[in-house]
Parts: C-alpha cells; sequence; structure tokens
C-alpha cells in the first residue's frame, strides 16, 4: 500500500491488497470497504490530531491503488472510550466529508466489561447490522 498512513502494520497491508488484486483478477467485484479502527490513535496525542488527515489520505490511496475512486467505504466512529484522546478521533471520523464515505456510529454500543475496548458479541451483531443498512444506502 503506497499511503503513508499505516493503521496495519505493513506486512497485513501488503496481504490485504494482495488478497483483494487477487480477487479483482479471478473476476470478483469488490463492493465496498469496511473500515473500524482508530482505539490505538486514541490513545497518543499527536496521532490524534492528525488522525483526520491520514485517514482521508489512507481512503483515497486505497481507492487509487485498487483502481476505484468512488469505492464505497463505511466506516465506525468508535465505540469505546479507551484512548484519553477518544473524543479527537471519534470527531474526525464523523467529520469525513468523501463521495461514498459513510460513518456508523458505534457509540453506546455495548463494550466488554474486562476490557472496555472490544465490543459485546450482541454488540458486534447489532454493528454488523448497521454496516449492512448503511450499504443498502449506497
Amino acid at each position: 500500500m503506497s499511503s503513508s498512513y499505516m493503521p496495519l502494520n505493513h506486512a497485513i497491508d501488503v496481504f490485504c491488497m494482495k488478497r483483494a488484486n487477487a480477487a479483482l483478477r479471478d473476476g470478483g467485484k469488490i463492493r465496498a470497504i469496511l473500515w473500524y479502527q482508530g482505539e490505538s490513535d486514541s490513545a497518543d496525542e499527536t496521532r490524534a490530531k492528525v488522525y483526520k488527515k491520514r485517514l482521508i489520505e489512507f481512503f483515497l490511496d486505497i481507492r487509487r491503488d485498487l483502481a476505484s475512486p468512488v469505492l464505497p467505504i463505511i466506516q465506525v466512529a468508535l465505540a469505546s472510550n479507551a484512548g484519553l484522546y477518544y473524543e479527537v478521533v471519534r470527531k474526525a471520523q464523523l467529520e469525513i466529508k468523501l463521495p461514498n464515505v459513510i460513518c456508523v456510529d458505534a457509540k453506546g454500543l455495548e463494550v466488554k466489561e474486562n476490557d472496555t475496548l472490544h465490543l459485546t458479541t450482541s454488540a458486534q451483531v447489532h454493528l454488523g447490522k448497521m454496516f449492512a443498512d448503511a450499504f443498502f444506502r449506497i
């Protein structure tokens, strides 16, 4: 991936792009990207402050790398408040104004008691329905 924003480690990025390109090469079609990330950025003031700029760059880069400039992206605004700067990251997520980028707000979904970061199973199911609803509105 050519992005300066590496939300995942480089090996995972390369793996994902290889899989995406293999699917496209074999006749598949990528209909949308589902994106849920930002918790680690919310723990660091510097990363939280540049999150919006870097996320926009990442979305534009992935669309370019997949040769799909209007590929729908459905992203999640954070549910947990685990990081000190989670409101900065949530605000950035909610304010992304790119064509075909929809933000699903996970605030209020139940997080696990033992880690306060990950959603409970029932909240994950609910979030999946929110993703589906957003996808069908595209």
